[in-house]
């Protein structure tokens, strides 16, 4: 069974705590669940898939920052979150016309869940990859 859901900074937070993170991507991962205006999880099998989130810069602005964390759960179940991402981003696009975000370089899965949702990509910075979402490509 899948369900992917809104859930609340405070619920993020008490699912990611199984999560082995190191100490980097442990602050990286409280700073998403502290900053972000709305965060979804997935789940397969009541077990926890994935969860990303939209940060903006501002209450006021026009963009929104966007971020993803999977789990080894959701292998083989790749296009749910894909299909159910598409949905979601649409919902994020009513409220902020632009997403933006960064993948890393060599991370093809999430470049490619990327594409699917209609992403941009810029010149590389370093190890990342910037990227954009709008409403109309």
């Amino acid at each position: 069974m899948t369900e992917i859901k809104r859930v609340s900074n405070y619920e993020a937070g008490e699912l990611v705590k199984g999560i082995d993170l190191d100490e980097i991507g442990q602050k990286t991962m409280e700073f998403c669940l502290l900053m972000s205006t709305v965060i979804w999880a997935g789940f397969i099998d009541r077990r926890l898939a994935c969860i990303w989130g939209v940060i903006p810069p501002s209450l006021m602005s026009h963009q929104a920052y966007l971020w993803l964390y999977t789990t080894d759960v959701i292998k083989g179940h790749e296009f749910v979150l894909v299909r159910h991402s598409q949905l979601v981003i649409d919902e994020i696009l009513e409220e902020y016309p632009s997403i933006v975000g960064h993948a890393v370089m060599g991370a093809d899965k999430s470049i490619r869940w990327l594409k699917w949702l209609g992403a941009k990509f810029g010149t590389p910075q370093g190890t990342g990859i910037p990227f954009r979402i709008t409403r109309h490509g």
